[in-house]
């Protein structure tokens, strides 16, 4: 997430000097620096994930998969914008040996998958994804499905719940929703840490809008947040938690930690406790 704030800069400038049609190109080279490099799930220890690639929208996409043991749930992963599935794999192997289940996308030109990555299209392609989680997977059930979203991946999961309850029906909503330091939109990111900037990024395609989208949490809710999060501050995931319409909602301040460090001791157990407590068996 740094990247993005490094890069709304440029792109800010590009749209002054260089007109939208340029600025366009810009955000969507600059906004989504995933790693597109093929790694293998064995090759960083998961023997028991496979690779799959599905045809998704006229692209091509890669999505890891591992079943659920018995009883258990199967965590929808949403990655953040850093990296590509493989640099995930010590949370997967967490996952996995708590005996949960894997789906995890990775979004156009990532880890393998082609395309080019734009808001409408992530959360067009996950919203596909999440369909087929039954076909992945065939003992899984949407009821014992968990949505998790990292950092970029919880402005997809806010696209994807709003798509869902757009779709009178047509897809159930997960069992569970868990968004690690979500925020509010981008152009609130570009003025949070470049004041002045707010209405220019208002003219980037990809805006992210989730307080908007944000009225679309009503499955039970978890939200970690680190309270020295120096890229996304923790005000906005408290705003985005006070939006959420859910019955069910609990914020877990991870105090001193950051951006990428709040898979801690202390927090771990919150988190599996959120898991298990939700789950329709």
């Amino acid at each position: 997430m740094r990247r993005i704030l490094i890069r709304l800069c440029i792109i800010l400038g590009v749209i002054i000097a260089g007109g939208i049609a340029l600025g366009a190109f810009a955000e969507r080279a600059l906004i989504y620096p995933f790693d597109p490099r093929t790694v293998a799930p064995a090759d960083v220890g998961l023997a028991t994930v496979t690779a799959r690639e599905l045809d998704i929208n006229q692209e091509t996409l890669t999505v890891w998969t591992a079943p659920a043991k018995r009883g258990k749930p199967v965590i929808f992963y949403l990655h953040g914008n850093a990296g590509n599935l493989a640099t995930r794999d010590g949370r997967f192997k967490r996952f996995l040996a708590r005996g949960y289940g894997l789906v995890a996308p990775a979004y156009r030109g990532s880890s393998g998958s082609t395309g080019w990555p734009t808001e409408t299209a992530l959360i067009t392609d996950v919203t596909a994804i999440y369909g087929q989680i039954p076909l992945l997977l065939p003992t899984a059930k949407s009821a014992n499905v968990i949505v998790y979203g990292e950092s970029l991946g919880t402005a997809v999961t806010l696209g994807l719940l709003e798509t869902i309850a757009a779709s009178e029906g047509a897809q159930k909503v997960p069992a569970g929703v868990i968004l690690e330091a979500p925020f509010t939109s981008l152009p609130d990111l570009a003025e949070t840490h470049y004041p002045g900037t707010y209405q220019l990024a208002l003219k980037l395609d990809d805006t992210w809008p989730s307080l908007t989208r944000a009225r679309a949490l009503t499955p039970p809710l978890l939200v970690l947040h680190g309270t020295r999060d120096t890229l996304i501050p923790i005000e906005q995931g408290r705003q985005i938690f006070s939006a959420a319409p859910s019955n069910q909602k609990s914020f877990v301040t991870v105090k001193g930690a950051g951006h990428t460090d709040l898979w801690r001791t202390d927090t771990l157990p919150r988190l599996w406790q959120f898991i298990d407590t939700y789950l329709v068996k």
